[in-house]
């Protein structure tokens, strides 16, 4: 007799040739023009990758546990969505590398200038807040500098290593080389208010600090740490949404015309809409960068939308994104007075047609 608490698995899937895959897909609906070139992206980009991440705007009923795919639906649309959102995927993990880059520079910077450069000084554990209690019962302090101390003992990442047994010290700015963004992120969360404020004014250009900007910082960083690993263990980004959410900034809603409305449903909020306003204003002094960003954004949706019409608008409020990308974020551009940089990027994206 089965126990109640015992949890029913469902029935175990056996391995399948991709030719009886591609069978599979066409009892279900799916219509497949080029047998040779399913094949070949089945076996390029995996079966699970390609069908079940992006068959949902495709299926109209799955009531019975079989899915079946929608009238007119082609092998060649899932692929599509698939390679669109692996562009998406490629350009977040770009930019936030060049963010994690500035990040980690300017928290360097900050605790290098308050507090100099040997480890004993600047991770002195009265330079910190506690933070949280954390699984093991120690703080997010303790358990913080007990490994950044054990890296600086112990770590084979260069050039840590190299400083450990040339210098026999570790200056923050190399320490932070051998971090993890989410570590360095820690770092300055649980930094001095001081401290804090001189990593925001050297990030976002600007002379004075109020308690909403900072807290709006803190969530922006989070939201863009949080699509910067889910990019790199290669999730699934157009209708992602992560846990930690922006606040409601009104001039940067007002630039990307974003309602308090909308905003409160939702759009803006931890989707890639969020993400790329967080971006915006993280470069709000390097606007170059940003517009970088958005071009490659632009064609990605414009690659789509010519290949893939129909699913197009679907796709794209999934992302929180408006349909017209172009002539919105165009706007948006203008609005924040982004066109006195003049870039290259800009001009090419000024003469992208709608």
């Amino acid at each position: 007799m089965m126990n109640k608490t015992q949890k029913t698995y469902k029935p175990d899937k056996p391995f399948k040739k991709v030719e009886d895959q591609i069978e599979t897909l066409k009892k279900r609906g799916l219509e497949i023009t080029d047998v040779n070139s399913a094949k070949e992206a089945i076996l390029t980009y995996n079966y699970y990758n390609i069908i079940n991440g992006y068959k949902q705007p495709f299926i109209e009923d799955s009531s019975n546990g079989v899915d079946k795919y929608k009238k007119g639906t082609n092998f060649n649309d899932l692929l599509d969505l698939y390679k669109f959102d692996r562009s998406l995927r490629k350009n977040i993990f770009t930019i936030t590398l060049d963010i994690e880059c500035t990040f980690y520079t300017h928290v360097a910077y900050a605790i290098g200038e308050k507090y100099g450069h040997k480890p004993q000084n600047y991770l002195h554990i009265l330079n910190y807040k506690q933070g949280k209690k954390q699984t093991n019962k120690k703080s997010q302090r303790t358990n913080l500098l007990a490994r950044l101390n054990k890296y600086i003992k112990y770590s084979e990442i260069e050039p840590l290593k190299y400083y450990r047994e040339n210098y026999k010290n570790m200056p923050p700015w190399i320490l932070v080389k051998g971090l993890t963004f989410g570590e360095v992120y820690t770092l300055y969360e649980l930094s001095k208010s001081d401290v804090k404020d001189s990593i925001i004014k050297g990030i976002l250009g600007v002379k004075t600090i109020d308690e909403p900007l900072r807290e709006f910082f803190a969530k922006m960083m989070s939201v863009i740490i949080k699509y910067r690993n889910w990019s790199a263990h290669g999730g699934r980004i157009y209708n992602h949404r992560c846990k930690p959410h922006v606040a409601y900034w009104d001039s940067l809603c007002d630039s990307f015309e974003i309602t308090r409305k909308e905003f409160n449903k939702g759009q803006g909020k931890n989707d890639l809409l969020a993400l790329t306003m967080c971006i915006c204003f993280f470069y709000q002094e390097r606007p170059e960068s940003f517009i970088e960003y958005f071009v490659s954004l632009n064609q990605a949706c414009q690659t789509f939308k010519n290949s893939n019409i129909v699913t197009y608008s679907q796709v794209i409020r999934e992302t929180g994104l408006p349909i017209e990308v172009h002539s919105i974020f165009l706007e948006m551009l203008k609005k924040r007075e982004f066109a006195t940089a003049f870039t290259k990027e800009y001009k090419e994206l000024s003469e992208v047609p709608g």
